[in-house]
């Protein structure tokens, strides 16, 4: 009996790991599948997998590639980074650079919204250097022109976007074309250009309903009640307000929230309501919850003197130096392209780059 129960204790001891890597395999797969609807399950999902540090390297390196893909929509900035950090400890490993648009991409993002800006031109040309599809490109434009944006380089960030609209059109890659009808709008009103700024809006929220995109719907329902009020458009904002912050109420993005808060407040000031000592200071804390120094220009400008709220969005300052070690292989950019033969090879990873374009696919700025 005691030999019997010797070989059961072998065949546990051999098939255990075999197991756990195929339960993991299926949690990585469902997490997957919540990226676009509920990107917090995708995090929530990955977060409790048990024992993630001893998972095999190709589906660690999955792992966290799914949450980089999380983190930008929900604006989880410090996890993005954390999740590039352990990323570029293997950069020599065949998942890695199958991947290398995907994680170059999302480097991108982090440095734009932190003011690398010059590092952010930097990592999304090593990233358009090696993307595998135009759906890469075209997100990769469009992340380029939110960096020229950002640079107040006007011009040049609207001809960017422009043609990725007119390019995503063209290969019907709604998506896309539905980013950057949001970014055109938001253009328009960096520029003041209040009319203009509408039908990108419609268009995008349009294009994003139609998908059921949930990360899109809030973004361009947030720009598009941005613009109603500005223009004391009290019954349009009535009919978008309720869908639009049922979603962002239940999506995990502060800056989003916090956006909504300041245009539902000014809403609620064309209403008639007064705005007391206590909702001035919760719109004071709320304006250093927003997304980037780009929103926070727009709430100055548009609506802190409405409400009397003294709030000051910093300089647009391009930072310079983004000083981790392993970004001096992303300034080099060298990595092989792999052949056919590694690609098929790369584990079950490069199912997700293709899908996933660049991680700027969320209309988000």
């Amino acid at each position: 009996m005691s030999r019997y129960y010797l070989h059961i204790a072998v065949l546990v001891a051999i098939f255990s790991p075999f197991v756990y890597a195929s339960n993991a395999a299926a949690t990585l797969h469902e997490a997957e599948a919540y990226l676009t609807v509920q990107p917090a399950r995708t995090i929530s999902l990955l977060d409790n997998m048990p024992a993630p540090d001893k998972l095999p390297l190709h589906l660690a390196i999955q792992r966290n590639i799914l949450l980089l893909r999380a983190a930008v929509p929900t604006n989880d900035m410090d996890r993005l980074l954390q999740v590039l950090d352990a990323l570029f400890e293997h950069q020599q490993h065949a998942d890695f650079q199958q991947e290398l648009t995907a994680i170059t991409s999302a480097l991108g993002i982090w440095l734009r919204r932190n003011n690398y800006l010059h590092d952010a031109q930097i990592s999304l040309s090593c990233s358009y250097r090696h993307s595998k599809t135009e759906r890469q490109r075209l997100t990769l434009t469009n992340s380029m022109a939110l960096v020229a944006r950002q640079l107040n380089d006007i011009d040049h960030a609207k001809t960017l976007f422009e043609e990725a609209r007119r390019m995503a059109l063209q290969s019907g890659q709604m998506n896309i074309a539905a980013m950057t009808e949001n970014n055109l709008g938001l253009l328009a009103l960096h520029e003041g250009n209040l009319a203009a700024a509408e039908p990108h809006f419609r268009a995008a929220l349009a294009q994003y309903q139609a998908m059921d995109h949930r990360a899109g719907k809030i973004s361009a329902g947030i720009n598009l009640l941005f613009y109603f009020v500005l223009q004391h458009d009290v019954t349009n904002f009535q009919r978008l307000y309720p869908p639009t912050s049922t979603l962002t109420t239940n999506f995990p993005n502060e800056a989003k929230q916090a956006l909504l808060l300041w245009l539902h407040q000014r809403y609620l000031q064309l209403q008639g309501h007064a705005i007391d000592l206590q909702t001035k200071q919760q719109l004071s804390d709320a304006f250093e919850q927003l997304e980037d120094n780009h929103v926070k220009i727009l709430i100055q400008r548009y609506l802190a003197g409405e409400l009397g709220v003294d709030v000051h969005a910093d300089p647009i300052i391009n930072n310079q130096g983004f000083n981790r070690p392993w970004f001096n292989s992303v300034v080099a950019c060298n990595w092989p392209t792999l052949s056919s033969e590694k690609q098929q090879t790369a584990g079950t990873i490069g199912q997700i780059g293709q899908k996933n374009a660049g991680l700027g696919s969320t209309g988000c700025r």
